[in-house]
């Protein structure tokens, strides 16, 4: 990492944004970490807790992301995101060898909705160790629903940020769920998003999450770039359990409909009270995959069981 020049520049940007120093970034500085966070395979959150809140400067930092990711992982890394730097500007030769693995119904059912479930894209054991990291990590166990609400620094809602783990790392580089991704954007030229985790225990009057309401993971200053967003149930998710609710085929009049809003916050309050939205229950393994122009959200999980869920994404290189 210490060889890769965009690491010092990481380290130094974010360095003087935490002392308070203007520090506008480059044009393509944001793609760039995007790319760079993606390939060392460090997740956005847990990096950016550990340079604001304990790092003590670069070597510091450098040691962090290698305990956590290895020595011969970071080395590798370096090589990949050193390649991809000098020939990003270089366009990209024709592919013939993009993988076909769903059918013509799922792909007609996916430009038409914008959403798709496709079932068992991974062994459910691997779906169970990842519950059962969870449960460790939050200190809950299933037998006794009074641990189910345990705080956690790390557990915002239905969302947990946790990144790092070997059976983490096993869903989210299945090579089933990764032919997905390169068939639907079209190109073998992905890396990966370290994605967080997911945890949202049954509703009660103390506790109702904030990510059960509609909305889009959008910068409207920004150019609406094609992203496809994802998770892997990991337990059953019946529809009373918390599965993804989503606006079928709003994707195909989003750019005209946004235009009548002066922000996403504006977008977000029209589309709650007028929006009606369907809901995906699945099973242990299932992958549910949606564009990031349909709104969306976790539902309220009115069951007697929390629901684990693994978020999944690939990126653009």
């Amino acid at each position: 990492m210490k060889d890769c020049s965009f690491s010092s520049l990481f380290y130094q940007h974010h360095e003087l944004i935490k002392k308070g120093k203007s520090n506008p970034p480059s044009t393509d500085f944001h793609h760039t970490e995007e790319i760079w966070l993606n390939i060392y395979g460090l997740g956005k959150f847990e990096t950016y807790a550990f340079i604001y809140r304990d790092c003590l400067d670069f070597p510091h930092f450098i040691e962090w992301a290698t305990q956590l990711k290895g020595a011969d992982f970071i080395s590798n890394a370096s090589q990949v995101f050193n390649n991809w730097q000098t020939h990003k500007n270089i366009p990209l030769a024709d592919e013939e060898d993009i993988p076909r693995v769903l059918s013509d119904a799922q792909l007609s059912f996916w430009e038409e909705n914008g959403y798709l479930r496709i079932p068992a894209v991974v062994e459910d054991i691997y779906c169970d160790r990842v519950k059962e990291r969870i449960c460790k990590y939050l200190n809950l166990h299933m037998d006794y629903p009074q641990t189910w609400y345990n705080p956690h620094p790390n557990w915002q809602g239905t969302m947990l940020q946790l990144y790092q783990n070997e059976d983490i790392e096993v869903i989210r580089q299945s090579p089933l769920i990764r032919q997905i991704f390169a068939e639907l954007y079209q190109t073998n030229h992905l890396v990966a998003v370290p994605e967080k985790l997911g945890y949202n225990p049954p509703q009660t009057e103390n506790w109702v999450p904030a990510q059960i309401k509609l909305h889009w993971d959008l910068n409207l200053e920004k150019a609406i770039d094609f992203r496809i967003q994802g998770m892997v149930y990991l337990d059953e998710v019946p529809e009373n359990r918390g599965p993804l609710q989503i606006i079928p085929g709003f994707h195909r009049h989003f750019e005209e409909w946004i235009k009548d809003f002066s922000s996403l916050e504006r977008a977000h309050e029209y589309i709650r009270i007028t929006g009606k939205p369907i809901l995906v229950p699945g099973v242990k393994a299932d992958l549910i995959l949606w564009r990031n122009t349909c709104p969306h959200a976790a539902s309220p999980n009115y069951s007697d069981l929390p629901r684990f869920v693994q978020y999944i994404s690939y990126s653009k290189l």
